[in-house]
């Protein structure tokens, strides 16, 4: 089974929903999330709430987890939602032994010295905290999460 860990900034809006949508799309797979600047403990975002229960999904128990070197343990991909994101990773985890992607570059393993990561980011609907914003990121996060199924098909052992 591929384990893969999505992480954002806070887990509360971006990676809990990516986490949730990667779980009910492919069962057999096993998603979890954290974020690199994650409060321990708190609640998905309303927004990401409303968003989820639009698809059929519950994130009302999802707590938001720090990203650390424990939960990363086992992962076989961790995978950004955007370049920042991907360049903050490899510098707190230099040693990840997994495949590190970006949500917006499928099956890119983006571990080694890139210069510039090109692909689209998945923009944080919190800053802006509008209903629109939300309905952008959950649309967006769902598109750049389809072509993800078949690198994650292959992976199986």
């Amino acid at each position: 089974m591929t384990k893969v860990l999505f992480f954002c900034s806070g887990n509360t809006c971006r990676s809990p929903l990516a986490q949730g949508l990667a779980a009910a799309r492919w069962p057999d797979l096993q998603a979890a999330s954290a974020g690199l600047d994650a409060a321990p403990g708190c609640p998905a975002s309303a927004g990401s709430c409303d968003q989820a229960r639009d698809r059929g999904l519950n994130l009302e128990a999802h707590r938001s987890r720090r990203l650390d070197d424990e939960i990363l343990r086992d992962a076989d991909w961790a995978v950004g939602m955007t370049a920042a994101h991907v360049a903050r990773f490899r510098e707190r985890f230099p040693d990840f032994p997994g495949r590190l992607g970006k949500l917006g570059r499928p099956g890119e393993d983006l571990r080694g010295d890139v210069d510039a990561l090109p692909g689209e980011d998945v923009d944080d609907p919190w800053r802006k905290g509008t209903e629109l914003a939300y309905d952008l990121m959950a649309e967006q996060v769902e598109r750049l999460l389809e072509p993800w199924g078949s690198v994650w098909r292959k992976d199986r052992p």
